[in-house]
């Protein structure tokens, strides 16, 4: 087991969880409600993996409403056909099947499960109706307590996580340029290097679908926030394909002792450094420096082919490439088959 790394980040998490926890237990033990266990439950689901403002309202809104839909839909049956046992169980089964069929491995997928657990819990009350109301009614006390302490204790938000993930990758592609550019690594060596630094950047783009779901919530009223870091992102990615390309199907020393491709990878090096640089401080504060420009031959519009500057690499050449990988895979197939029968993983 990984020992824990403490940081920042997780002593607030880890003291805003707390803290949410006391002020639901005060809440349930001098208030007197009936099942106050509820509260607190709902502040550790909803603040134990939802580090971001956004996150948490995204995941109160799924909790509250899929408790919501599981107590209308109870109250119609226990009210409407006098809390019949056989009645019940119909409506579990049928309620779990629709929550089921619509919710599951969709992004509300979470409300979902909390219909499918929620309604048996109701349903099966003894005729203690009054339950599936207090039931509701503490887990909206128990969202607003998580709301106003992410809101109010050390917040953090999405929008600015984006940007950390945007650093990092680029910072991890630098790496990869820097092991292009450098003579002293041969082409095993510097493969090592991409295959190494493509874990924390597979891992960071992961974040950023995250981080870019929960923003848009942070930002509602200013889609142009998210949709330009999202852009962004996806140029940032395709830089990362390419200097893949770049590792594993060209020869690096020749790119070494190229003057035109070393000029213009010391440009590219100079703007990702700048690049870096206005991530990094705009964290806190708006920075943009001089030399981040749009280039004029560069346009933002979509009328425009966006591959046009790529138009000198053979169609030939790319399909070479294309070619390769494909025989690639299937060369490793046929091992990771012959693999399975040998050990007869059936």
């Amino acid at each position: 087991m990984n020992t824990p790394r403490f940081t920042p980040d997780k002593l607030i998490r880890a003291a805003r969880l707390s803290l949410a926890m006391l002020i639901s237990f005060v809440y349930t033990a001098y208030i007197g409600v009936s099942d106050g266990i509820w509260v607190m439950m709902t502040c550790a689901i909803v603040l134990f993996d939802n580090p971001t403002l956004g996150g948490t309202i995204n995941k109160s809104h799924l909790r509250f409403w899929g408790t919501f839909i599981a107590a209308a839909l109870a109250m119609v049956f226990i009210v409407g056909f006098a809390n019949n046992v056989i009645i019940n169980l119909i409506a579990i089964v049928l309620g779990v099947f629709l929550a089921t069929y619509w919710f599951m491995d969709t992004k509300q997928g979470y409300a979902g499960g909390l219909i499918t657990w929620t309604l048996p819990i109701i349903l099966i009350n003894n005729n203690n109706i009054k339950g599936a109301f207090l039931r509701l009614l503490n887990i909206s006390i128990g969202i607003l307590i998580s709301y106003i302490l992410l809101r109010f204790f050390y917040p953090e938000y999405a929008r600015n996580k984006m940007l950390i993930s945007m650093k990092n990758t680029m910072i991890e592609l630098h790496k990869m340029l820097d092991a292009i550019n450098n003579p002293e690594l041969n082409e095993l060596q510097i493969q090592s290097v991409y295959l190494k630094n493509e874990v924390s950047i597979l891992s960071q783009i992961n974040s950023f679908m995250r981080w870019q779901d929960e923003a848009k919530t942070e930002t509602k009223g200013h889609p142009e926030y998210v949709d330009s870091a999202v852009k962004a992102y996806l140029h940032v990615r395709r830089l990362y394909r390419l200097l893949s390309v770049i590792i594993f199907h060209f020869d690096c020393n020749k790119i070494r002792h190229n003057q035109n491709i070393q000029h213009k990878f010391s440009v590219i090096s100079q703007q990702m450094e700048l690049i870096i640089q206005a991530l990094d401080k705009n964290y806190s504060n708006y920075y943009l420096p001089e030399n981040l420009i749009i280039p004029e031959h560069y346009s933002l519009t979509l009328d425009k082919d966006e591959y046009i500057h790529h138009q000198a690499l053979s169609t030939l050449t790319i399909s070479e490439i294309v070619h390769e990988e494909i025989n690639g895979v299937i060369a490793n197939l046929v091992i990771f088959f012959q693999s399975r029968k040998a050990n007869n993983y059936y």
